[in-house]
């Protein structure tokens, strides 16, 4: 059986949406980022990078988002998930490629500017660049949204990626996301889904047990 490993919250939603989805069974086990769990040597002997997600499959672990999304819909083909060639497939591609280096990429030095720079005064000016290129990436992707209900026209791995910039912007960014009205849609439809109504309810159960833990 498939092992997600990953924390509440975190990117890691994105592979948990796709298990969700493609309907095979799977274990998922949470760990708590705030606690430093992903520092433990247990699971450094499962991800050596200390970081979520994880995934423990028969043939071995993988990590990064991209691998693991990539997999999950190759596995399970008769979902649609990935296209299989051709130009579809490296726009999807293309999609992933944006989430996880410029997407991701925006939010490291707002979560964490002291891992990137010294000095209350520099990380301020971080912080403030850094928010202005988030803003530019949210409303890059609310222009590729514009008349389509799913990222790729069918949905697929790369909604799944999309949806937890989207609460993360919101939620701890504070942006006002009315002015992306099209990742706002998006967003709506994610969360109508049956799959990721499950993963948001087994994930709240799991955050509950790692702060009371």
């Amino acid at each position: 059986m498939i092992t997600l490993h990953y924390a509440p919250g975190a990117c890691s939603i994105a592979a948990h949406i796709v298990l969700e989805e493609i309907g095979q069974p799977f274990e998922a086990r949470p760990i708590s980022l705030r606690k430093g769990q992903q520092r433990d040597p247990g699971y450094l002997a499962i991800n050596p990078r200390g970081k979520v997600p994880a995934l423990v499959t028969a043939e071995g672990v993988l990590t990064e988002n991209v691998a693991i999304l990539t997999y999950l819909a190759e596995i399970a083909p008769e979902k649609g998930l990935l296209p299989r060639e051709g130009f579809a497939r490296a726009q999807a591609l293309s999609w992933l490629g944006f989430l996880t280096s410029e997407m991701h990429g925006s939010y490291g030095p707002l979560f964490a500017p002291q891992k990137f720079i010294d000095g209350e005064e520099a990380q301020a000016a971080l912080k403030e660049k850094a928010r202005a290129r988030l803003a530019g990436n949210l409303a890059d992707v609310d222009a590729r949204l514009a008349g389509r209900d799913w990222a790729l026209g069918d949905f697929s791995v790369v909604d799944a990626y999309l949806y937890p910039f989207f609460h993360w912007a919101k939620a701890y960014m504070g942006f006002d996301m009315t002015a992306y009205p099209n990742y706002s849609a998006h967003h709506a439809r994610m969360q109508a889904r049956p799959a990721v109504q499950r993963v948001l309810e087994r994930e709240a159960a799991a955050q509950a047990q790692l702060e009371a833990a």
